[in-house]
């Protein structure tokens, strides 16, 4: 029955710290794409607005400052490092949301003996908390009673 119980904890912690994983990956994919998008509209801004605002009214001074306007509008370092912060971003803050589940199968899939199975009993419970609260609303008030 030891080994039973071993593999049933066992499988809980994978799984739990499985979900939180894809969990961390999807959140960090949406902001990495999020932030990629506002990075790329304020560097947008400001080189319009740099654009617009000449200091002279000379011809040389208005091409030269549309060159160079499009130069930096075709910039791909700016996305690629609005797409790595956000990426960063979403990822730690998926994993600091989820830090209750990775704790608990950690203790599943890492101890021995008791502390085992109150490690697959906590992922248990906080599994089942999860699905009563955000699947079938209990416990929230809707936006609109509020």
């Amino acid at each position: 029955m030891t080994i039973v119980s071993n593999i049933v904890c066992k499988t809980a912690g994978v799984a739990g710290l499985s979900i939180a994983a894809y969990d961390a990956f999807a959140m960090a994919k949406h902001h990495a794409d999020a932030e990629t998008t506002k990075t790329s509209a304020d560097t947008f801004e400001s080189i319009i607005a740099a654009e617009r605002s000449n200091s002279n009214a000379s011809a040389v001074t208005n091409a030269m400052q549309q060159k160079v306007a499009d130069l930096r509008m075709k910039n791909p370092i700016v996305p690629i490092f609005g797409k790595m912060k956000g990426f960063a971003e979403g990822f730690f803050s998926s994993l600091g949301d989820n830090i209750v589940p990775i704790a608990l199968s950690s203790i599943a899939l890492a101890a021995k003996g008791a502390m085992q199975k109150a490690g697959a009993w906590g992922l248990g419970i906080y599994g089942a908390y999860i699905v009563a609260k955000e699947g079938f609303g209990m416990g929230k008030t809707a936006p609109v009673d509020e």
